[in-house]
């Protein structure tokens, strides 16, 4: 990158230079509460904008405004930070630049352009501080912060916010941020609406981007972040995204205009179920490297594990949709990431074992549309914030030493157990004096118990009829923890799995033969070699790849026995050979791993 300086006397020319060129706010077609012009009201983590006109015959007939890096803004900050941004076209002869500064103060900018009369004119702004934490980045390997290097408590509901209109969405937008959320979840290309496509011919539809526009800018102005999947699986069915020419420009269009925003990327809904769909989050991964100067989160939605990504180099969180409490647990200790798990379920009390379960192993909630239609789950996720909004969240690691549920905590500080049936429930504890309470997760109402000294905490659940959350904590001790100037408390743990056949307490029984017939319903069956403490209670996760076809692995069963089917248009070519491997966590935290090599046939 280059580096530059600009005078006042600079400055001042160049200010008349823009004014006698109509750079202006607002264009034709643009949002009527776009983002104000960055010359005039620029504040940090708050996006403004520049806007570029061009005559007739300055681009040639050979570029396009849509394909083609037409300008790009290089700004520099007070602290000497650069930020390379690319326009995007507005239609007519009008690119914008949206730009979101990090810093207060004095912002210097350089432009370069293929349009003579902008190239290398350069300009100042200044740049007013607001309350905003910043971007939501990864922090202490598997949690969350903001660049003001704040714990940030993941928590996302999902919107289908191009099929509403606006006044409903924000409608809609205001209860969830008056309920603790901190992201909206959402779909930036779809195709559901046949008369309004992001694509028009061999560009992008502006009616279309301008409805995006609002939705987004609203999450903006409510201070919540904006997890975004690239394309929903009516837009891929389009096939706009197989191919490099219509792929990367799409890509790089949404990039430039989003990019500024406080944004996750998701990439592709349901990544696992599509064939090609590694290859087309590889090519889009490799754009946001370049192009995103925020670097902001990268993952993809799936209806198993986005795990088998991370080879490819572009991922730093993981996602995980299985409604099988197994497939986060063993994730957790495979991986020094953070999880998201998308909360599908729809039914309260499986809402509600789902929700909790996947907290118990560390992750952070991503809640379905379709889930949060129903009060009951509403209910449930205010109670589900009540507890997590107190605890150490940015520390949290999930808590073997346990009966009757499963628990996570910070050692020495508290501990959470969900207890998944009413019952007896034990938690073995550092010998402290604790404040313990019981939560109700219908409704969020507590019940205290008398402080606690010992190291064994045994009790009942406070009725019989329902799931129960325990959270024992040492208030004062906690206190004082957050006087320390340490983002974490503890060194965060890496797991090790075990491989070694004759040491793993378990075996495949089924499936047992070297050839397997996925043409219909495979069964498998683990047997366990010795029952003890340990094995008391184990969690398996059974994965598959066929290496040679390149699409990664694809979760296909938990549990020690049942049967599973295998998504048969993973196999282009005959003979296919499968890698099976099988995962199981016993009640200590301890993985073993064992593989298998079979040929299929359908």
């Amino acid at each position: 990158m280059f580096r530059f300086w600009a005078s006042d006397r600079h400055f001042q020319a160049f200010s008349t230079w823009l004014l006698g060129l109509g750079i202006a706010l607002m264009q034709p077609g643009a949002l009527q509460a776009a983002p104000p012009n960055c010359e005039q009201k620029a504040q940090t983590y708050a996006p403004c904008e520049l806007t570029f006109d061009w005559k007739d015959g300055e681009l040639g007939a050979q570029r396009s405004a849509y394909k083609d890096d037409l300008l790009h803004i290089e700004f520099r900050s007070p602290q000497a930070r650069t930020y390379l941004i690319r326009s995007f076209w507005e239609g007519g002869h009008s690119l914008r630049i949206r730009f979101a500064p990090t810093e207060e103060g004095t912002w210097s900018y350089r432009i370069t352009s293929v349009i003579s009369r902008y190239e290398g004119k350069e300009g100042q702004f200044s740049v007013a501080a607001t309350s905003s934490p910043g971007y939501v980045k990864v922090a202490n390997l598997r949690h969350w912060w903001t660049d003001n290097k704040q714990p940030h408590l993941w928590l996302a509901a999902e919107a289908p916010w191009m099929e509403m209109s606006q006044a409903k969405f924000k409608s809609w937008l205001d209860a969830r941020k008056a309920d603790g959320y901190t992201h909206i979840r959402g779909v930036l290309l779809s195709g559901k609406t046949p008369k309004q496509l992001p694509q028009t011919g061999d560009g992008p539809n502006f009616a279309y981007f301008a409805g995006l526009d609002q939705r987004l800018l609203s999450v903006e102005e409510l201070g919540l972040t904006a997890d975004l999947l690239f394309a929903d699986t009516s837009f891929e069915a389009t096939h706009a995204l197989d191919q490099w020419e219509t792929r990367d420009p799409l890509i790089n269009y949404v990039v430039a205009r989003y990019g500024a925003l406080n944004v996750c990327w998701q990439g592709l809904e349901a990544f696992d179920k599509h064939v090609g769909s590694r290859e087309t989050l590889r090519a889009i991964g490799a754009i946001l490297k370049k192009n995103d100067a925020y670097h902001h989160p990268l993952s993809s939605d799936t209806r198993g594990i986005s795990s088998t990504l991370l080879p490819d180099g572009w991922a730093n969180y993981l996602m995980e949709g299985s409604p099988q409490p197994d497939v986060g647990a063993i994730e957790h200790q495979l991986t020094t990431m953070p999880l998201i798990h998308v909360v599908n379920a729809t039914e309260p009390a499986d809402f509600r074992r789902e929700l909790w379960q996947a907290t118990m192993s560390t992750e952070y909630p991503s809640v379905s549309y379709a889930a949060l239609q129903r009060p009951e789950n509403v209910a449930a996720v205010k109670a589900w914030l009540k507890v997590m909004s107190g605890v150490r969240h940015w520390d949290n690691e999930p808590y073997f030493d346990v009966d009757g549920g499963t628990s996570m905590g910070v050692d020495e500080a508290e501990y959470v157990l969900y207890a998944p049936k009413p019952g007896h429930v034990e938690i073995s504890l550092p010998k402290h004096k604790y404040q313990p309470y019981w939560l109700n997760p219908i409704n969020g109402e507590t019940i205290e118990v008398k402080d606690y000294r010992g190291e064994v905490f045994s009790q009942e659940t406070p009725d019989a009829t329902h799931d129960w959350v325990l959270h024992v904590e040492r208030q004062g001790h906690k206190e004082a923890m957050l006087k320390s100037y340490k983002f974490e408390s503890y060194e965060v743990p890496v797991y090790e799995v075990e491989t070694d056949p004759e040491k793993t307490s378990f075996q495949i029984v089924l499936p047992k033969e070297e050839e397997l017939d996925v043409s219909k319903p495979v069964g498998y069956e683990i047997k366990l070699r010795k029952a003890n403490r340990a094995t008391r209670w184990m969690q398996y996760m059974w994965v598959g790849e066929i290496v040679a076809e390149g699409e990664g692995t694809r979760l296909l069963a938990t549990g020690a026995k049942g049967t599973f089917v295998f998504p048969v248009d993973l196999i282009q070519s005959e003979p296919a050979v499968l890698n099976l491997r099988l995962y199981g966590m016993n009640a200590n935290g301890k993985v073993y791993e064992l593989n298998r090599v079979v040929a299929l046939k359908k």
